[in-house]
């Protein structure tokens, strides 16, 4: 049971703050990085929860290669995304704030392979984004990604 789940067994949907880190991964056509995710049905940027103990770019490293396959050598902080236009609710009901570092991923190496939490992985140009969900969209608005 991971640190997210252990807290819902406790307190049920209600709004927790959620520790995490966004990935944004660019390939040499300079597009972004998406993934169809799996529990929301939209597209996003990879990244997920904080485990106890781990950092920020710990965490990364990890939701990188589990959500993508990929390993970077390197991440470059972007930007926070952090406060009440982070919240979040999910379709089964819980609730969040998160409190998200924003990382690019440098020096990528791997192979794209998808996971039980992304339906499809795919690069995409900023001309031709697919319909974002919220706190993506959020995130590259914040990093200065779309205007």
């Amino acid at each position: 049971m991971n640190y997210i789940q252990s807290l819902r067994s406790v307190i049920g949907t209600k709004p927790i703050i959620a520790p995490g880190s966004a990935i944004i991964v660019v390939n040499e056509e300079h597009e972004i990085l998406l993934q169809l995710r799996s529990d929301t049905n939209d597209w996003g940027i990879p990244g997920g929860g904080m485990e106890l103990g781990d950092s920020f770019e710990e965490t990364a490293k990890k939701e990188l290669y589990e959500e993508t396959g990929l390993i970077a050598n390197q991440f470059e902080i972007l930007g926070l995304a952090s406060g009440k236009d982070f919240y979040y609710k999910f379709p089964h009901g819980d609730e969040i704030y998160n409190a998200t570092v924003i990382f690019k991923a440098k020096g990528i190496t791997g192979e794209l392979r998808k996971d039980n939490e992304s339906l499809d992985l795919a690069y995409f140009s900023l001309e031709s984004l697919p319909k974002l969900n919220d706190t993506s969209k959020k995130i590259l608005e914040k990093i200065g990604f779309l205007d």
